[in-house]
């Protein structure tokens, strides 16, 4: 009997390791990119966006657009570094802030 609690403690003990020690990268809000596209997507038609996580092997801006008269998401993984991105991100914030005040 002795021998059957210990095992059952020691099993739970495992568990509990493996449960905390799980990476993180399961729980990514913005999915990783398989890959950048280098078209210039539309500023008016961008309605948020985002980082990838750093446990994603692409470091990457998801751009999310949405159009309402067919209610269709998309999003496109763009290159930080593109000279446009940074430009746009602050416009999207803009936006953003305007319409918080505007509630």
């Amino acid at each position: 009997m002795k021998n059957l609690t210990a095992l059952l403690f020691l099993m739970s003990l495992c568990s509990l390791h493996l449960v905390f020690s799980a990476p993180t990268s399961f729980d990514h809000k913005t999915p990783c990119c398989p890959g950048k596209t280098k078209m210039k997507i539309p500023l008016k038609n961008i309605v948020k966006y985002s980082l990838t996580s750093s446990d994603c092997p692409i470091k990457a801006i998801v751009f999310e657009t949405h159009n309402k008269e067919k209610n269709i998401k998309n999003r496109f993984c763009v290159d930080p570094t593109a000279d446009w991105v940074d430009n746009y991100m602050k416009e999207v914030d803009k936006k953003y802030k305007a319409s918080q005040r505007q509630q």
